[in-house]
């Protein structure tokens, strides 16, 4: 676009905002608009009604580049949501210039389009409903009983169906890719990124049969395509289900389990994967679709991998205001560490146990994975200093490190950082145990704790060659910001007092090396393979 093209839409932007800003630009006459903006979309509220604009935009997945695109996307979001919907899509309305400034109605140069729908009250959507801990069961039933009704009032036909050959499911999932890229190193890590792409290719290599089961057996249909909480709104007993994707039908001919996993992966995000787990199972039952719950992790993981983007893509636009831009920055983080929990079969809680031997630097990946999933890091060199009263960076002398290092406090530090983890799984929440463990019956008590307590636990060995432990060992000499007291001369008799686990206790072993990227990716590489 040459500076004056863009001058010109900048200038239609400004006046097109302004226009909807202006409680006289509406025939409601409100005493207030209220403007929100989402990546695609301007939406005015003018009390009793809404009205919906999209932005002049071509993102590649979707195009509202031009006024007639517009128009044909405004007419279809009417057509297609009164599928799920009340007396909500009111109409197309045109917005027109005439004698220099706008207004609703054809009389002058029609400038763009607007829907206009009927205004919802606010208490009644259900992220805000959940916010407030007041979505019920019967509500929760009412929206499965609706939707599985949509789905089997539906006809599958040839033409969806081919929606769901693996060929194309692909082209939904390496745009995704694609236009993740540019987000690597800021709001998701290289090595997050490459593992979410390695379970993806997996896990269509593993379970081809499966898609080609559900494309033949009629569970690919034309779904809603964007089924999250804040579509949703109760009132009374009407459910209204609404804002379907309508601007490409890609994201809508999709398989009904694709279409539910939004829904149960907004659950998720918003902390009620009890919620998320109840609506599932209803779902299976009701569509007699047991099969369904094989493929919701990998939709999980497809669906907050577009939440993360869209809210990528809204963080870095100019004119929405900084305050939502930062809220944007921060969603798409968390919707980038739920699609990685997803990828490495972590949708329930589950304690990552990181062993090995002293210097192979298992504290420096238990760091980046907890970036990486936004996990907390249960250290056992921070803890034990910490139960002693010892400031973490401060290094005693021999006799002060006799003590603490003594059996006594080794079982105490260990059973500090179970407790800890207990405690985060029994409250939802997944995470990283660092810890040596050089002691198979350390290990076998900590699996038989987190047995007892129904906690899912992961072990696994981080090593090194004795060669690079001992350069690490003597960077330690150097560096005042170790928590870790061991240093080379403390090499030889760690390293003897060490059980490298067996077989039978069933653990993955991976080699660090200096590339702190590369080991990261391995390891979750590792753990995409333990979840399958």
């Amino acid at each position: 676009m040459n500076s004056t093209a863009g001058h010109s839409a900048r200038s239609s932007q400004d006046a097109l905002l302004a226009f909807l800003r202006r409680p006289d630009s509406f025939s409601e006459k409100p005493a207030a608009v209220e403007l929100r903006q989402t990546h695609i979309s301007l939406v005015a509220i003018a009390p009793p009604h809404v009205y919906k604009v999209k932005k002049a935009l071509d993102l590649g997945f979707l195009d509202f580049s031009t006024i007639e695109k517009r128009r044909h996307c405004c007419e279809a979001e009417v057509r297609l949501n009164r599928r799920l919907t009340r007396d909500l899509y009111l109409a197309v309305v045109p917005i027109s210039r005439r004698n220099g400034s706008l207004h609703f109605g054809g009389e002058g140069e029609v400038i763009d389009y607007a829907v206009k729908m009927r205004a919802l009250p606010e208490d009644g959507f259900m992220d805000r409903r959940l916010a407030r801990n007041a979505v019920t069961a019967a509500e929760l039933d009412r929206v499965a009983d609706k939707l599985s009704a949509f789905y089997r009032a539906q006809k599958p036909s040839d033409a969806v169906a081919e929606w769901g050959r693996i060929a194309k499911l692909r082209l939904s999932t390496e745009e995704n890719f694609a236009q993740l890229e540019c987000f690597a190193g800021t709001l998701l890590s290289r090595p997050a990124l490459e593992a979410i792409r390695y379970f993806t290719d997996r896990f269509y290599e593993r379970r081809a049969g499966l898609f080609e089961r559900r494309r033949t057996g009629g569970r690919i249909l034309d779904c809603h395509g964007d089924l999250r909480c804040e579509h949703i709104h109760f009132s009374g007993e009407e459910v209204n289900i609404f804002d379907c994707i309508e601007f490409n039908e890609r994201f809508r001919y999709i398989d009904v389990a694709n279409d539910l996993a939004f829904l149960a992966m907004d659950l998720d995000f918003l902390g009620r994967p009890d919620l998320s787990g109840a609506f599932v199972q209803s779902m299976a039952s009701l569509l007699d679709d047991p099969e369904l719950l094989a493929l919701l992790d990998f939709y999980k993981c497809y669906r907050a991998c577009v939440r993360a983007k869209v809210a990528a893509i809204k963080s870095a636009e100019a004119e929405v205001p900084a305050a939502e831009r930062e809220g944007s920055r921060a969603d798409a983080v968390r919707f980038f560490r739920l699609a990685l929990a997803f990828a490495i079969g972590a949708s329930k809680p589950l304690v990552l146990v990181l062993i090995g031997r002293v210097g192979t630097g298992k504290s420096t990946v238990a760091r980046a994975l907890g970036d990486a999933l936004g996990w907390p890091v249960f250290s056992s060199d921070r803890t034990r200093k910490e139960l002693a009263g010892l400031a973490p960076h401060i290094r005693g002398d021999a006799a002060a490190r006799a003590e603490l290092y003594r059996p006594a406090m080794t079982q105490r530090t260990y059973e500090t950082l179970t407790s800890r983890a207990t405690e985060c799984a029994q409250s939802r929440g997944s995470s990283i145990l660092d810890a040596t463990f050089g002691k198979r019956v350390q290990r076998d008590l900590l699996r038989e704790k987190l047995a007892a307590a129904g906690i899912r636990h992961r072990f696994v060995e981080i090593t090194a060659s004795d060669e690079e432990i001992t350069a690490r060992l003597r960077r330690r000499e150097e560096s005042n910001a170790e928590i870790s007291d061991a240093r080379l001369e403390d090499f030889a008799r760690l390293t003897a007092n060490y059980e490298p686990p067996v077989a039978v206790e069933e653990y993955s072993r991976i080699e660090s090396s200096p590339d702190l990227k590369a080991t990261a990716t391995k390891l979750l590489k590792a753990l995409v393979r333990l979840g399958e």
